[in-house]
């Protein structure tokens, strides 16, 4: 046995907040408070408010809702706001009028950015709710993942820094040092570059007479003198006990490069602790002539040119511009 059910309007509006009640003609008779919002300022008829959801022209709205029939599924595009296309139904209520109920199906995140909806505008049981919170689910995930990725990027380039960092002086290391040499040597960087290999003299005694923290404080302080001489864009490097090695970018010439040396021996000599001595030989070479697969040649050239300035009497400074012929090295001599 069926009977008649009568819906006020604050009923229908909550189970039906998408809903919109047409006149035979197309006149709007009411709306429900969701519909509402997605109404146009002045909106009369259905013309005002929708377009056919396939590009139909002006006028056809009507021939579209009388044709899905009582029950029947119907696909409209907003007319103001065309990405939205809203999907629903049409019943007859029995007053001579069209009742059409609406969702917004995959136009959901579309129409909340438009219209600023919240859970509010849809009835407890509308898919649109989960949908709802499925996007502020995913949301909040897409957040979390962001920031685990941000933690991990910086914990990587942490972990990246410590292996290439000294742990005495805070320069590069050896590893460090030739990743720098790598990229310096790359072609495509299309800048040439003067490698700088020194060693310490007399820093054995600082060590035997006055202890080895005072020979860590000399290496750092030496570090020190060491920055103060190179450009934001140079290396610094402690590949060892008391030998260091210096990148400087860009063409130089053996005049400059022996004035950059010079500084920097004086710079060591006015950190010395006591009467000790200690000063620095240099064996400098140019990456002209070196290609990015001879990192090992041109760091053993700089070594070459070292115990030159350590033959010659120490505290001296030895450019080699050219790669040095293995025929014409010097045999090492004492450190």
């Amino acid at each position: 046995m069926t009977r008649a059910l009568t819906l006020g309007q604050d009923a229908l509006d909550r189970l039906m907040p998408m809903h919109l009640c047409l006149a035979e003609n197309g006149a709007i008779r009411f709306a429900g408070p969701t519909m509402q919002k997605l109404l146009p300022a002045g909106a009369r008829v259905a013309e005002d408010i929708f377009v056919e959801a396939k590009g139909g022209g002006t006028g056809r709205v009507m021939s579209r809702i009388r044709a899905a029939g009582p029950g029947g599924r119907l696909s409209l595009r907003l007319r103001r706001h065309r990405p939205i296309v809203l999907r629903g139904h049409v019943v007859e209520p029995g007053f001579g009028e069209l009742l059409l109920n609406f969702g917004f199906g995959v136009s959901l995140s579309d129409a909340v950015a438009a219209f600023g909806l919240t859970e509010n505008d849809f009835a407890p049981t509308e898919l649109a709710l989960e949908l709802m919170f499925l996007q502020e689910a995913n949301r909040a995930i897409q957040g979390e993942l962001a920031r685990f990725n941000r933690h991990l990027m910086l914990a990587r380039q942490d972990a990246e820094r410590e292996a290439h960092t000294d742990p005495l002086t805070g320069v590069l290391n050896r590893r460090g040092l030739l990743a720098a040499m790598r990229g310096a040597l790359d072609p495509r960087g299309g800048q040439g570059f003067a490698l700088i290999h020194l060693d310490l003299d007399n820093f054995k005694p600082v060590n035997d007479r006055l202890g080895h923290p005072t020979g860590d404080r000399l290496l750092r302080d030496v570090a020190q003198v060491l920055g103060r001489m190179t450009r934001s864009r140079d290396h610094v490097a402690r590949i060892g006990g008391d030998e260091f090695v210096l990148i400087l970018g860009g063409s130089w010439t053996c005049q400059a490069l022996t004035g950059i040396g010079q500084r920097i021996i004086r710079g060591i000599e006015q950190v010395s602790p006591g009467d000790c001595g200690v000063s620095a030989s240099l064996g400098i070479v140019l990456s002209a002539g070196y290609g990015p697969d001879e990192i090992d040649r041109m760091l053993n050239d700089a070594d070459v040119a070292l115990y030159r300035s350590k033959n010659a009497g120490k505290g001296r400074v030895s450019v080699a511009p050219l790669p040095v012929d293995n025929a014409l090295r010097p045999l090492p001599g004492p450190r």
